[in-house]
């Protein structure tokens, strides 16, 4: 089935500046072994990557492929350390998130908010906010 996303992140570095990136697209969802999943493409540095998002009850991750590989756990007050591969190498980050919530109470909508420390090992610490909505049945 089609769905919509509507994307928004904000990164707020340790200086405070904020870096928000918003994104709509078009994307597949299906559910699965009662999680949902969502498959979308996107574009970073000229090159097509493909995103996978999956839902349960309590957590969410964030699989891309392509130039981009990574794979990002979100679970309350868990950290998570992933591989981040790039075609300017290999990046090592871990994440620690402080709040995720999963919103299915609407019919046609999940709406997810995450909130999360990030540290990309000796070259960036701060905070990340991400808000998705995802419509369905369109």
């Amino acid at each position: 089935m089609e769905a919509k996303l509507k994307i928004i992140t904000k990164q707020y570095d340790e200086m405070g500046i904020i870096d928000t990136i918003e994104v709509g697209t078009i994307g597949k969802i299906f559910e699965k072994n009662k999680d949902i999943y969502v498959v979308y493409e996107e574009t970073e540095e000229g090159q097509k990557i493909t995103t996978t998002l999956k839902i349960s009850n309590d957590e969410v991750s964030i699989k891309k492929f392509g130039n981009i590989n990574s794979l990002m756990v979100f679970k309350e007050k868990h950290k998570h350390l992933t591989k981040y591969k790039t075609h300017q190498g290999l990046f090592m980050i871990e994440t620690k998130t402080n709040k995720l919530i999963i919103d299915k109470s609407e019919k046609d909508y999940i709406k997810l908010n995450i909130e999360y420390n990030i540290n990309i090992l000796d070259l960036f610490k701060g905070k990340n906010e991400i808000n998705i909505l995802i419509e369905y049945n369109i």
